[in-house]
């Protein structure tokens, strides 16, 4: 084929790195056209792919979702700034999420969502409130916590905690493989690392 671009020269017309770039790739939802080889640097794409990369990108940078709650959502800044660091699976409880936090705004209270990032395997999102409502969108937190640990956080799907031998995360049947081989002392045993974690800091069993 005429005019195939290199991985690094993709990613930088796409503006992500290459890390990035390969990762969409590995999720297999968004595939260059050529057929991927095993060794990715030998990766390339076509023009046609290039356009539907953008739209990926721009999906997994929830851009349209900065634009429509742009009243609730005031990205951080200063040193250290973080962004929305999840798979866009996780959209629908974002928003979710970004309702409630219409809803306090529209009665009068401050409330905003600041960044938000994926820990083992469940989302965890930061705000900027009164301090009158710090219950309040601390439960609505907990639920969206709860959510992310039933929804794949790359396509919204029902899904459970997968456990790999190095890295655990959220996933439907057909992203599993992301985390790897399945660890078999943790994977489908242990569904909320959180849970767990009080549990054996209590003493508890399992």
């Amino acid at each position: 084929m005429a005019d195939l671009m290199t991985l690094r020269d993709a990613a930088d017309v796409l503006g992500v790195d290459v890390v990035t770039l390969v990762h969409i790739i590995e999720v297999g939802d968004t595939v260059p056209t050529p057929p991927v080889p095993k060794d990715y640097k030998d990766i390339v794409f076509t023009a046609d792919d290039i356009e539907r990369f953008k739209t990926e990108v721009s999906r997994r940078r929830f851009l349209d979702f900065k634009s429509d709650y742009a009243d609730v959502y005031v990205h951080d800044e200063g040193p250290g700034a973080r962004g929305l660091e999840f798979g866009p699976g996780w959209l629908g409880i974002l928003k979710e999420f970004c309702d409630s936090l219409r809803e306090f705004q529209n009665a009068g209270y401050r409330a905003r969502l600041r960044w938000g990032k994926e820990k083992f395997g469940a989302l965890r999102l930061f705000t900027d409130h009164t301090s009158e409502l710090a219950a309040y969108i601390g439960e609505r937190r907990g639920i969206a916590y709860g959510k992310s640990l039933r929804t794949c956080q790359e396509c919204g799907e029902l899904a459970r905690l997968r456990f790999g031998h190095s890295i655990c995360l959220t996933l439907c049947d057909r992203h599993k493989h992301l985390v790897g081989e399945p660890n078999p002392e943790r994977d489908g045993i242990i569904l909320d690392v959180e849970a767990w974690s009080r549990k054996q800091r209590e003493g508890e069993p399992g």
